[in-house]
């Protein structure tokens, strides 16, 4: 029996949140309604509860945020229930669902769908400007979530959204076996972008960043190189013949970073991007198009969860290794503290919202 009300993270306001009482939602016809074990916190998290997207996310006030999270199904809407989903399967959830009509939706490209922002017209992006899963309970729509293994844990299983998005970036580079990558940035897209690479037989494997998350790089097995201490550029080049990297997985996020990934990469080369800088950066076009190089946008990850959670399961990538802390829901304001100042080396901070 599911309660009729369950405790939340509300964002009421820009930089303005409270762990407080709300309505349980009701799952709609294509939707389940999970009991969230856990939930991450997200990078974008924090841009999101700064208001640093008005208008947009969210559309509006207030928001229950969220969007990494894991769970049981404990009730099925009618269409659902038809598509075979059932109470008690274990799941793992990812923040778009597309309209699945436009025409990006019917090229899977739902990520991009044309009918974004409009929950009238079939959209939904949770934890964004849709409800998600800063609470006990979720209902999402069964075309955002994948059952997982027995043997996956929760906390792990929240960590397949950003698994499949490091995922996503890394087949978009077009990146071969034994192809040279610099993974620019070295926190948890980068961490797992090396990871991926790595499963994927890249050859070498760069990593730029400073402090801990280098020194976990270096143990991911990338050879590292510190931004504060080194030149970016001329390492990658030393360290590739003077060739430069074959590919370039972008994950600093920061203009530097975007124009290090321009001049570090090799003729013929590709720049993947799942960074999202704060404002425009200015990048040497001319270079990008005399050296014939692609550069390419990536936005979440579309159709690449499952494929993560099988690669995860299939190749013991050890995912549960950058999960560094964990706290009831009750403690979120310190969670987030935590993971926003980098506090004690966190790098994946979860939230046990029925803990």
């Amino acid at each position: 029996m599911v309660e009729k009300t369950m405790k939340a993270i509300r964002l009421n306001a820009p930089n303005d949140f409270e762990y407080c009482d709300i309505p349980v939602p009701e799952p709609g016809s294509h939707d389940i309604l999970a009991r969230v074990e856990t939930v991450a916190i997200c990078g974008t998290d924090p841009h999101i509860f700064a208001g640093e997207f008005p208008g947009f996310w969210p559309k509006s006030f207030p928001l229950i945020p969220g969007h990494e999270w894991a769970g049981t199904i404990v009730q099925v809407g009618e269409v659902a229930k038809n598509l075979g989903w059932k109470e008690g399967e274990r799941v793992c959830g990812i923040s778009h669902v597309g309209c699945g009509y436009c025409s990006m939706c019917m090229q899977g490209r739902y990520t991009l769908c044309l009918n974004y922002g409009h929950e009238e017209k079939g959209h939904r992006q949770y934890g964004h400007y849709s409800q998600g899963a800063y609470a006990q309970y979720i209902a999402a729509s069964v075309k955002s979530i994948a059952r997982i293994p027995d043997t996956m844990g929760f906390d792990v299983a929240a960590c397949m959204d950003p698994f499949s998005i490091a995922l996503h970036a890394v087949m978009r580079s077009g990146m071969e076996p034994g192809d040279s990558v610099l993974v620019n940035g070295s926190g948890a897209q980068g961490l797992m972008s090396i990871m991926i690479v790595r499963a994927m037989g890249a050859g070498a494997i760069l990593t730029s960043g400073s402090g801990f998350r280098l020194q976990v790089a270096e143990r991911l097995g990338a050879i590292t190189i510190d931004y504060r201490k080194e030149n970016v550029v001329a390492r990658t080049r030393e360290l590739t013949g003077g060739l430069g990297a074959k590919r370039v997985i972008e994950c600093s996020g920061t203009p530097e970073g975007v124009r290090q990934a321009c001049e570090a990469v090799a003729k013929g080369g590709t720049i993947s991007m799942v960074s999202l800088p704060s404002k425009d950066v200015e990048i040497p076009i001319r270079r990008l198009v005399l050296d014939e190089i692609d550069l390419r946008g990536n936005r979440a990850n579309p159709n690449t969860l499952e494929p993560a959670i099988a690669m995860v399961q299939e190749n013991n990538i050890d995912l549960s290794s950058l999960i560094t802390h964990a706290f009831p829901l009750s403690k979120f304001a310190e969670a987030f503290d935590i993971f926003v100042h980098r506090k004690d080396n966190s790098l994946k901070v979860v939230v046990k919202p029925n803990d």
